[in-house]
């Protein structure tokens, strides 16, 4: 709306002396008529009244009331004409102040506060919008570098367990031939220590029995495999030779001083063959449990510096996310808001409302919030007598004199 419109009118109803002096002079002088008729009005109602308190009523003086009651409608007309010149000039006056006030007010439909306005919340949707895509899509970056992170390190874990599986299947084989030698079987069990398996073998590369990803590709999975693999590959062969071959080698070193002491066993009594026989087994158990007690430590080493890696990969994965540009965001407040589609829905949202809320207030006040749906169900109940049957509510006739 330009000035062009607005300055007229404010000279029209503001600026003219002679407004300003109906304002002046026929202001007071028709309050002062109307509260004379008001003061003699209300003073005739008062006896009335006391008049009702002291006999009652009757036919008589119902028709005085109703005679009394249609001078004061009348009354009522009068004071509003007499009045109406002076208040329509006010109503005018309130107006031009309200018209001007609300051609800036960003809540008023179609003012250019409020068009700018609109610009601004579409604006600030579509940045959130933005924000809200790019927030998603760091997400999804952030989840998938976890779970490289968490399948790698699963992976190794998995082919150290294969791994230790096959030395201490190694070891136990080992030792169970060891145990087994007799003087018949000497050479023969020399001869298979002596040939027995001393590195890992080339072909070595066991299944992985680790769940895929669900956001991992076969050729992702595969090549992280193959990475884990390859990394644990040299630990493993020189961890294979320093267990198993070590343990072969010392084994053969000790065959020889085992084969002297079966020879005394051979030749000794029984009683000094029996006392051999527990040296030889309370040594090789001490042995066996020397061996074992360095596995465990070994493996619980193993297991705590793998424990470490993977901590430390996903701390370095989180930190080596690309940190997300900062740029300018407005200012916004996000609000649900209810587009309803179906009229029967309206139901549900009673019923939410009605659980929170309605359910809490006093039978005024929802009749406040109901007013309208009160007056339809009483008119519906008048007309054609159609009632509300709930044991909470009660119908009563309301008589009104014509």
């Amino acid at each position: 709306m330009s000035n062009q419109q607005l300055i007229p009118l404010s000279d029209a109803v503001i600026v003219r002396q002679e407004n300003i002096a109906t304002i002046v002079k026929a202001g007071p002088e028709s309050y002062h008529i109307n509260r004379g008729i008001c003061e003699r009005g209300l003073k005739k109602g008062q006896a009335l009244l006391d008049e009702i308190s002291a006999v009652g009523m009757s036919d008589e003086l119902d028709m005085r009331i109703a005679s009394y009651l249609s001078s004061a409608r009348k009354s009522v007309t009068n004071m509003n004409e007499r009045r109406s010149s002076v208040t329509k000039l006010f109503d005018m006056v309130r107006s031009e102040f309200t018209l001007l006030e609300n051609s800036i007010d960003p809540t008023k439909k179609d003012t250019i506060p409020f068009r700018l306005a609109q610009y601004r919340n579409t604006y600030a949707a579509q940045k959130r919008e933005e924000e809200e895509r790019r927030r998603q899509a760091e997400l999804a970056a952030q989840e998938l570098a976890k779970a490289k992170e968490t399948y790698r390190a699963a992976v190794e874990e998995d082919y150290r367990r294969s791994f230790n599986t096959l030395v201490n299947g190694s070891i136990n084989e080992l030792t169970k031939m060891n145990s087994s030698v007799t003087l018949d079987n000497y050479t023969a069990v020399f001869d298979t220590v002596t040939g027995y398996q001393s590195a890992l073998s080339a072909d070595w590369y066991p299944p992985s029995a680790v769940r895929l990803p669900h956001n991992l590709s076969p050729d992702e999975t595969k090549a992280i495999r193959n990475e884990v693999f390859q990394k644990l590959l040299p630990q493993f062969q020189e961890q294979f030779i320093s267990e198993v071959d070590e343990y072969r080698r010392e084994i053969l070193d000790k065959l020889p001083s085992k084969k002297i002491e079966l020879e005394r066993m051979a030749k000794a009594d029984a009683a000094e063959a029996a006392r051999l026989k527990a040296e030889i087994a309370r040594r090789e158990a001490e042995e066996a449990a020397r061996k074992e007690q360095e596995r465990q430590k070994a493996e619980a080493e193993a297991a705590q510096k793998a424990e470490l890696d993977k901590s430390n990969a996903e701390m370095a994965g989180l930190f080596s996310m690309a940190k997300a540009e900062q740029v300018y965001t407005p200012k916004s407040k996000v609000s649900k808001k209810i587009k309803v589609n179906n009229p029967a829905a309206y139901l549900a949202i009673i019923s939410l409302w009605w659980q929170h809320e309605g359910c809490k207030l006093s039978v005024d006040e929802l009749a406040k919030i109901f007013k309208k749906q009160l007056t339809f169900c009483e008119k519906l109940a008048t007309k054609e007598e159609i009632l509300v049957e709930n044991t909470g509510l009660e119908y009563y006739d309301d008589v009104k004199a014509q």
